[in-house]
């Protein structure tokens, strides 16, 4: 995997409809990854940080493409490929839970099919059961350095980023697994704020499109209207509302040695006027009530 920091042409496998990151950065980024401090006002990168994110860069990449982020269909959305580069890559890929760590939980409904997402907590609180290094890597996708790449990438001002990881945090489905189509819940259950966000990074290595597991957008009728595979290396982005429909329904078909990785986390605002309370939707079921595993 090449890292974003180095000069490489544009992936194969990436769609014309996505954007490989590591092509921009070699074009707009002159300044090394060992420089103990970058220009005022910039973030701080040398070689004992834990991630190495150059968010001046992802604020041009994001001001670039908010367009073509808002046109895209059936919703606003991109898929970035090479997202970090290579040692923040490994870094958050080496604190993932394994398959058989405790931290997991399994939703039992028809409609989440081996799927394993974090428990809670004592006292409901998710971040008692991470280790330092995975709290600190989740802290750093609620900073401000991280909303204001959404805020530019979205066009949706005033994000607010979720402390508990409600229905986020680590994800993992199995060989077998599927997620039918559905539409998320729209108002966060503890915050009263409104769901307008999603991002998924994915830690899939060597993932192949045979395997499935593509994460499928769904226009009003429930058409496909593009799949977005979970590569590692690579984030998916849009924005939430009661119809944009998404979801995974058919079985993946990885070897059973492969598990589909990612880290899923949702974003907020203070909620607008026009939008009612609603739980997840899954609109070929719409009688389905959802009701949280507990473990």
């Amino acid at each position: 995997m090449k890292s974003n920091f180095d000069s490489f042409e544009l992936n194969s496998e990436v769609k014309q409809n996505d954007i490989a990151l590591g092509s921009f950065y070699s074009k707009n980024s002159n300044k090394s990854i060992n420089k103990q401090v970058t220009e005022s006002g910039n973030a701080l990168i040398n070689n004992e940080s834990i991630l190495q994110i150059s968010y001046p860069n992802l604020y041009k990449l994001a001001e670039n493409n908010q367009k073509k982020y808002l046109e895209e269909e059936p919703f606003p959305n991109i898929h970035i490929h090479d997202f970090f580069n290579e040692p923040t890559f490994r870094r958050i890929l080496s604190v993932f839970p394994s398959l058989n760590s405790n931290i997991w939980k399994s939703p039992t409904n028809v409609h989440t099919v081996g799927k394993s997402v974090t428990k809670q907590g004592q006292l409901a609180l998710k971040e008692l059961l991470y280790t330092e290094a995975q709290r600190r890597i989740l802290m750093e996708f609620n900073s401000s350095l991280f909303i204001t790449f959404l805020e530019k990438i979205t066009g949706i001002e005033g994000l607010i980023p979720d402390p508990y990881f409600a229905e986020g945090s680590f994800t993992m489905s199995t060989n077998g697994g599927y997620l039918d189509i559905h539409a998320d819940f729209s108002h966060h259950d503890k915050l009263k704020l409104e769901r307008r966000v999603n991002v998924l990074i994915y830690l899939n290595e060597n993932w192949k499109e045979n395997f499935g597991g593509g994460l499928n957008l769904y226009d009003e009728d429930l058409n496909k209207k593009k799949t977005i595979f979970p590569y590692g290396n690579s984030i998916a982005i849009f924005t939430t509302s009661d119809k944009s429909f998404h979801g995974f329904p058919e079985k993946i078909r990885c070897p059973k040695h492969i598990q589909r990785k990612s880290i899923n986390l949702y974003y907020y605002t203070v909620p607008t006027k026009n939008r009612e309370v609603t739980k997840i939707l899954f609109p070929e079921d719409p009688s389905f009530s959802h009701q949280p595993t507990k473990s």
